[in-house]
C-alpha cells in the first residue's frame, strides 16, 4: 500500500530519548508479560520531587511545542525528551517500595511494536504489575534499586499534569508528559 501524499504526521508530541536495555525474547518467554509499545516508554514517568521545578519548565516548553506543531490531525514533528536519562536511579528508591501499594502479580516487561507478529524484547530488569483494570505500573530495577518507573493504560489526557504518590517518607510524582492527539 503506498503512503498517502503530503507530510507524515505523528500521533505523539513527545517521546523519551533513552530507551531501556533489552535482551532477546528467545522462545517468546514472558508471553504472559505486560507488553508496552516502544513509543509509550516513560510517557507517564515518576520523578523525584526535587525535579518538579525543572519538569514544570519542560511541560511549558512541551505545551509551546504542541501549539506550534499541531495540525489538527497530528504533529508535524516530535519533541525528544533527553532530560533525566537515568530516571530515578540517582534517588536510590528501593524496589521493595512497589509493595507499599496494592498491585497484581509482578510480570515481565516486554517492549516492542504492538501489532507486529514478533516476540518483542524483554526489558533488562523490567517489571510490570496491574494497579487496576485500566492501569499498569512498570519500570526497571537493578540490584534492588528502581531505575525507571512509569504508568500506562490510563485514559489519555489532553494536558500535562502531575500526580503525587507519597511513600516511605519520599514524595515522587508522575508526569503526564506525552498525551496522544485526539
Amino acid at each position: 500500500m503506498p503512503l498517502p501524499e503530503g507530510p507524515i504526521l505523528f500521533s505523539l508530541a513527545t517521546i523519551c530519548d533513552a530507551s531501556p536495555g533489552t535482551i532477546p525474547n528467545i522462545n517468546n518467554r514472558g508471553s504472559d508479560g505486560f507488553r508496552l509499545h516502544e513509543d509509550d516508554w516513560r510517557q507517564v514517568e515518576f520523578i523525584s520531587a526535587a525535579a518538579v521545578p525543572q519538569v514544570d519548565c519542560e511541560i511549558a516548553q512541551l505545551e509551546a511545542f504542541k501549539r506550534a506543531n499541531w495540525t489538527g490531525a497530528g504533529f508535524r514533528s516530535v519533541h525528544v525528551r533527553k532530560e533525566r536519562p537515568d530516571g530515578l536511579y540517582p534517588n536510590r528508591v528501593p524496589y521493595r517500595m512497589i509493595d507499599s501499594i496494592s498491585h497484581g502479580p509482578i510480570q515481565p516487561l516486554i517492549i516492542g511494536v504492538i501489532g507486529i507478529p514478533q516476540p518483542g524484547q524483554l526489558v533488562k530488569g523490567g517489571f510490570a504489575c496491574r494497579l487496576s483494570p485500566s492501569a499498569f505500573l512498570y519500570g526497571r530495577q537493578s540490584e534492588g534499586i528502581i531505575i525507571d518507573l512509569g504508568l500506562d493504560r490510563f485514559p489519555r489526557e489532553a494536558d500535562a499534569s502531575r500526580v503525587f504518590w507519597p511513600s516511605a517518607g519520599r514524595t515522587i510524582c508522575a508526569l503526564w508528559i506525552g498525551a496522544r492527539a485526539t
